[in-house]
């Protein structure tokens, strides 16, 4: 009597219907649409300041390197997403790195006052997106006032005065942002189902106004963002405040840590 292998009988489930969602929940997407997505007139605060380089080297990820000047950036502003006319505030921390040569940035944590954006950088792209209670972005006579509250508390300070309008703009490198797209599984024991390395670069990027001047940063103690009161302000060294419009494209992979190669596949 002949008989059949278990592997000859098994026949893998069908793959569900997404419809053409791009993000879930599959038959009620968040975000309709596949990338680019555009940004007008977006407006932000960007400061640069030193930091301790001990705290730098245990938050990115490998092969990702330091910089050596041991700097972060915080950003915070409005935020025009043109393709959904939905305006936002987000606030931000980045680390300047590198990756074979090339500089870029690797986002620490993100904050944002607006469900969509904040699910669709997190499932696209691994964005370190959590939500604000309130971001305030204010400017009045060149003097310009932010904040992050979450829970009830204020833990982020913002204080900026211009000192110069910048015109002409120089023009500046297209960087890459590198994020670490992390899925958990829901199965005891088991390892993560996504853990990526991803970059992604905004292109176009024009900056149509540009002013420098002084600027103030504080982060406060919380009970729900204790990484913030553990990263030292030491000194900043450049604060502006820009207005660009950019279109953020698809990514590129870098690294799969659970392939078993983990070889690094990033292209320029």
């Amino acid at each position: 009597m002949k008989t059949t292998s278990s592997a000859a009988q098994f026949i893998p489930p069908a793959r569900p219907d997404l419809g053409g969602a791009f993000s879930m929940p599959i038959l009620s997407p968040m975000l309709g649409a596949p990338p680019p997505y555009r940004y007008r007139d977006t407006r932000n605060i960007n400061i640069l300041f030193k930091t301790d380089p001990e705290l730098l080297e245990k938050m990115i990820p490998p092969p990702l390197m330091l910089n050596p000047a041991h700097l972060m950036i915080f950003y915070i502003g409005l935020f025009q997403f043109a393709d959904y006319d939905m305006p936002y505030h987000e606030a931000g921390l980045l680390i300047p790195v590198s990756h074979e040569g090339r500089n870029g940035n690797y986002p620490v944590v993100l904050y944002l006052d607006r469900a969509n954006p904040i699910v669709g950088g997190r499932e696209i792209y691994g964005w370190p997106k959590k939500e604000a209670e309130k971001i305030s972005f204010e400017e009045e006579h060149g003097k310009f006032s932010a904040s992050v509250i979450r829970y009830g508390q204020q833990i982020i300070e913002v204080g900026f005065e211009s000192h110069q309008r910048v015109d002409p703009i120089p023009e500046r490198p297209k960087e890459p942002m590198f994020t670490l797209k992390y899925i958990p599984s829901a199965l005891e024991g088991a390892p993560p189902d996504v853990l990526k390395l991803i970059s992604c670069t905004n292109d176009p990027d024009v900056i149509t106004e540009l002013q420098t001047g002084k600027a103030a940063l504080k982060f406060n103690a919380s009970l729900f963002d204790g990484l913030l009161e553990r990263i030292p302000i030491q000194e900043i060294v450049y604060a502006e405040v820009i207005t660009h419009d950019f279109t953020m494209g698809y990514g590129k992979l870098v690294v799969d840590y659970l392939s078993k190669s983990q070889e690094v596949k990033y292209a320029n």
